[in-house]
This record gives C-alpha cells, sequence and structure tokens, in this order.
C-alpha cells in the first residue's frame, strides 16, 4: 500500500468494511434474550468515550461517545453504536434495537436508562452505583468495561478520531464473531489496521 493515493486508500478501506459488515447480520449484534435453557441471559451496557487530547495535551478530550453491550456468556456477543447524545430517548432507541426481549440488563445509574423497563419488552434492569462501588452482589458493568479496555488498548491515540471510531468497532465485532479462525481474523485485521493508519496519515 506503500505510494498509494488518499482516494485508493479510502476506497480499499471501505471495501473491507462493507465485507465484514455484510457477513456480520442482525442476530449478530442483537444481543440477550434467553439461552437454550431458558433461562434470562444478563446483558452489561455502558458508555465510554473514544478520543485523544486536544494538541496532546492537558485535559480537555475530543472524540466520540459510544454505547456499547456485552453479554456474560463464553460467545461475548456485543454491540458498540456511535451516538452525539446519552438521552433517554437515544438509550431506549438502542436497546429496542440491539438488546433481546426478556434480557437482564445491568448498567450504572445513569437517569437515561431508566426507562428500558417501560418498552414492553420484559426487561430487568438492575443497577450499581458506581459513585458508591462497583459490585453489588452479582450486579456489576465489569464485562464491558473490560471490553472497553481491551478495544482501546490496542488503538493508539491518532485513530480515535470521530470517522474512524465506527470502523474499529465493527472490526472488533467481526473479531469477536470470528475468533475461531485465527489467522483468516489475523490477516484482515492486519490490512485494515494499516489501511486505517494509512487514512489517518494522509488526513493529518
Amino acid at each position: 500500500m506503500v505510494g498509494c493515493s488518499p482516494y485508493a486508500v479510502r476506497e480499499t478501506l471501505k471495501d473491507w468494511y462493507q465485507i465484514l459488515q455484510e457477513d456480520l447480520q442482525q442476530n449478530d449484534c442483537k444481543i440477550g434474550g434467553y439461552d437454550v435453557d431458558g433461562n434470562p441471559i444478563v446483558v452489561e451496557i455502558d458508555e465510554s468515550k473514544f478520543g485523544k487530547r486536544k494538541y496532546h495535551r492537558g485535559h480537555r478530550l475530543e472524540g466520540v461517545w459510544v454505547v456499547g453491550g456485552v453479554e456474560k456468556t463464553p460467545e461475548r456477543k456485543c454491540f458498540f453504536v456511535v451516538v452525539n447524545n446519552r438521552n433517554t430517548e437515544t438509550m431506549d432507541t438502542i436497546i429496542r434495537n440491539y438488546v433481546a426481549d426478556g434480557s437482564i440488563v445491568h448498567t450504572d445509574c445513569w437517569k437515561a436508562y431508566e426507562n428500558m423497563v417501560n418498552l414492553g419488552m420484559n426487561l430487568v434492569h438492575r443497577t450499581v452505583n458506581h459513585s458508591v462501588t462497583f459490585r453489588d452482589g452479582d450486579v456489576h458493568t465489569n464485562t464491558i468495561e473490560g471490553t472497553w479496555n481491551g478495544i482501546k488498548i490496542n488503538v493508539t491515540p491518532a485513530l480515535r478520531a470521530k470517522k474512524m471510531v465506527p470502523w474499529l468497532l465493527i472490526e472488533f465485532i467481526w473479531r469477536r464473531k470470528h475468533h475461531n479462525d485465527i489467522f483468516g481474523v489475523s490477516l484482515i485485521a492486519l490490512r485494515i489496521s494499516v489501511l486505517i493508519e494509512l487514512s489517518v496519515t494522509q488526513h493529518d
């Protein structure tokens, strides 16, 4: 890819992105519901900000908010949505689109989550007050918190620009779906990572 024009890099990256999107069916991103024994699945939902320091200094963090969810199952199915705000309407829409009926949902005490029990989805909502504790019995958001860390540790600050975050999240979901195909996942992830790095470099 060395010597490729910015246009060629962008178009190739779009092609790879399209391949990943086509492979990810709706049920790959709709999580929770019931397991094979009929037990409700626990889903943890949280928000995290992806960004980089303004001018690489100080405490001002520019970037985008992402709402994410992950199952407490061996598969760890997950979803991520870039959002413009974190109000009740946004959270309700995300829950309708990405959480299956009958799930047990764990969140922090952010008020925008409170209306989910009124959506007619037979959801059980349990909260943990992070200003007091990070675990209240078996109620916590440690799984999604760990998932955020797993995503961000492999993402350099330069890639946390608004235009790059959706690509990175789709790639993460796709890799998790195909985690048993180590060679294929590694190969495609490497290609996408190189393309993203080139795209960022050419736009800085």
